[in-house]
């Protein structure tokens, strides 16, 4: 038995779907299909068994988180602030909070991550991005006026020259330092992260990871704390994992590896309310420059599978047929996707609609020319069966 997925084919039967809250799947006509294809993508990087049905209920119920958000801040922005006391009433209980590195993630209210810190009287220091510090700041400079923190937080701007010395020297000092571990940024931000970060295997896809904050923690002996923040009902909750002591011997890619492995497992317990999807596919090891283009048949038999192809093209081109072995997409920002692999190269000027005769039939040849022209078949024709996505097949 097969049933339908999110691209129009058949799946097989038999996969177990993925391990979200349950919900009514609904529709959104804002969202295009290309949109979609994207959101079900990243989130098949945690749960690869992931449908369209999955996809569209993780974002029924974050509609409903966001909306249950609204209410809550437009109660705190009127004085109620309720929504606070569990924060202070956390960091009253640690108070080892009071020093070392406090790693969290965007999930539920992580707005309010720095606040318990700025009412007590302390001042952390945020490592933010600097594309997000400008709103960033704004939001928490309105709060921290209006609930009268005698704290005041510091923003160092994750990338800028000079920001690990800062960094270090706040550490150093004494103060709290802030870091949000799924921003997953650095020195030239995630471009170099796809290219040069440590290798980090998901249930679904491989992505890179950023290494300078475990070796920030070893080389200063820093403690780190694992702490997270969600909505619960109305209110908020408050957890943390035990505190890690690294030390200056110890191998800094293995406490990298221990903080993202708790910030999945709690991506993974509540999908719905981690607003930094993008990641996933922003640190997609598939991504990197030197994983594109990769041909699949060998360099050695290109030039035999180039003469065959074109001896096909010129003799039997009415009995030849072109044949999509793979589910293949082409996305916004020239992507030639391999769906069947997770394989991704540049579209090299295809279309997404060049592909509908493959999608739908196995054409000849000959109806590949009538329909796109000689040029248009030797190139891409052959480009798809060098990449292995198509192969070329005799009459049905």
């Amino acid at each position: 038995m097969t049933r339908l997925n999110i691209y129009g084919r058949h799946s097989r039967s038999g996969t177990s779907r993925s391990s979200e809250p349950e919900g009514r799947p609904t529709t959104n006509p804002d969202l295009h299909r290309a949109d979609l294809v994207w959101d079900l993508w990243n989130m098949r990087a945690l749960f690869p068994q992931a449908e369209k049905g999955d996809l569209h209920r993780i974002l029924r119920q974050r509609e409903q988180g966001l909306a249950r958000e609204r209410e809550a801040l437009a109660g705190l922005w009127a004085g109620d602030q309720v929504i606070l006391s569990p924060g202070r009433s956390f960091f009253e209980a640690h108070p080892e909070l009071h020093s070392g590195i406090t790693v969290s993630l965007h999930q539920g209210p992580y707005q309010l991550l720095a606040e318990p810190w700025l009412h007590a009287g302390l001042d952390p220091v945020l490592l933010i991005s600097a594309a997000a510090e400008a709103e960033f700041s704004a939001v928490t400079a309105g709060m921290s006026t209006r609930l009268a923190h005698k704290g005041r937080l510091t923003f160092l701007p994750v990338g800028k020259p000079g920001f690990v010395k800062q960094a270090v020297t706040a550490l150093r000092d004494g103060r709290p330092v802030l870091v949000y571990l799924d921003g997953n940024n650095g020195e030239r931000g995630l471009a170099r992260t796809r290219e040069l970060g440590l290798r980090y295997q998901l249930p679904g896809r491989e992505i890179r990871v950023r290494t300078g904050l475990a070796r920030l923690a070893c080389r200063l002996e820093a403690p780190v704390h694992p702490v997270s923040l969600r909505w619960e009902g109305k209110g908020v909750v408050w957890e943390r994992e035990p505190t890690l002591h690294p030390q200056r011997s110890d191998d800094s890619t293995v406490l990298a590896r221990l903080l993202f492995d708790w910030l999945f497992s709690q991506v993974l317990r509540f999908p719905e309310q981690w607003h930094h999807w993008s990641m996933l596919k922003d640190s997609s090891a598939c991504f990197a420059t030197t994983g594109l283009d990769e041909p699949r048949v060998p360099m050695g038999l290109r030039q035999d599978f180039r003469r065959a192809f074109d001896a096909c093209l010129e003799r039997s081109p009415d009995t030849v047929r072109l044949i999509l072995e793979k589910e293949v997409e082409v996305w916004p920002g020239d992507v030639l996707a391999d769906l069947s692999e997770d394989r991704f190269y540049p579209a090299a000027g295809l279309e997404s609609d060049d592909l509908i005769p493959l999608q739908s039939g196995e054409p000849t040849l000959s109806e590949m020319v009538e329909r796109h022209g000689h040029v248009w078949v030797r190139f891409h024709g052959l480009r798809l069966c060098l990449l292995g996505m198509a192969r070329l097949g005799g009459e049905r």
